[in-house]
C-alpha cells in the first residue's frame, strides 16, 4: 500500500503522542510513503507555535524528507486540488464543520494522484475512502 502522510500524522510523531506508535507502524508497513510539499510548511508552522527552535525544526523537516518522498505541487495536483477543495468543503458543510483550506485539498489531490491512502486524524478527511484514520 502507498501512503500519504499528512500534517496531523507528522505532528503526532514529532510530539510523540499516544498515536505516534500506530503512525510509525503504518509508515513502516507501507510500500511507499509520500508527503505533500505543503505539509512541510504546515509542520514548520506547528513546530514554531510549539516554540521549537528553527534548527530543530529544520532537523524535523530533513527527517521527513529523508523518510518519505516529498511531492511538489505540479499542474496535475493543482487541477486535482480544485476538485478536491469543492468536495471537502461540501463534505464539511454537511457535517457542520469549519471549511477546509487549500492545503487540505492539495493533500487529498496528492494522495489521489499517487493512488495512495491518507494517514491522518484531521476531521476534514474522516470517512473518505482514501483515509487511514488515526483517532
Amino acid at each position: 500500500m502507498n501512503l500519504t502522510i499528512d500534517t496531523f500524522a507528522w505532528i503526532e510523531l514529532i510530539r510523540d503522542t499516544r498515536a505516534a506508535e500506530r503512525i510509525r507502524t503504518e509508515i513502516q508497513e507501507a510500500d511507499q510513503t509520500f508527503t505533500p510539499s505543503i505539509v512541510l510548511a504546515e509542520v514548520a508552522g506547528a513546530c514554531h507555535r510549539d516554540g521549537i527552535a528553527d534548527d530543530l525544526v529544520m532537523q524535523q523537516l530533513d527527517a521527513i524528507s529523508e523518510s518519505s518522498t516529498v511531492v511538489r505541487i505540479d499542474p496535475v495536483i493543482a487541477v486535482g486540488a480544485t476538485r478536491a477543495l469543492d468536495e471537502l468543503r461540501s463534505y464539511a458543510r454537511t457535517r457542520k464543520m469549519p471549511l477546509p483550506g487549500l492545503a487540505d485539498a492539495l493533500i487529498l489531490a496528492t494522495t489521489r494522484g499517487r493512488r495512495a491512502r491518507l494517514l491522518t486524524g484531521d476531521p476534514h478527511f474522516q470517512g473518505l475512502p482514501e483515509t487511514v484514520w488515526i483517532p
